[in-house]
């Protein structure tokens, strides 16, 4: 009988760290000073627009949604600021 069977070890979950994360809409992105991940203060609903800030060199940075639709075809490492 299998009532005391230990069951079948779960598949091996293997994630790919090599491609970075593409930034979203709602989530911090890197600073554009120091490359240091950011901090969101808020997020204009209306305008679509993240307020940012780091909390290493104090730089202040806005990210709008749009900007972030745009990075598809440029690299993730570096947001547009708009200072």
């Amino acid at each position: 009988m299998g009532l005391f069977k230990k069951p079948a070890p779960p598949a091996e979950v293997v994630i790919d760290l090599r491609e970075p994360a593409r930034p979203e809409f709602g989530k911090p992105t890197r600073c554009p000073q120091c490359s240091t991940p950011g901090y969101l203060d808020r997020i204009d609903i209306r305008n679509r627009v993240m307020h940012q800030r780091c909390p290493s060199c104090w730089h202040r940075w806005t990210t709008a949604e749009d900007d972030l639709v745009d990075l598809d075809d440029t690299p993730s490492h570096a947001p547009i600021a708009r200072s």
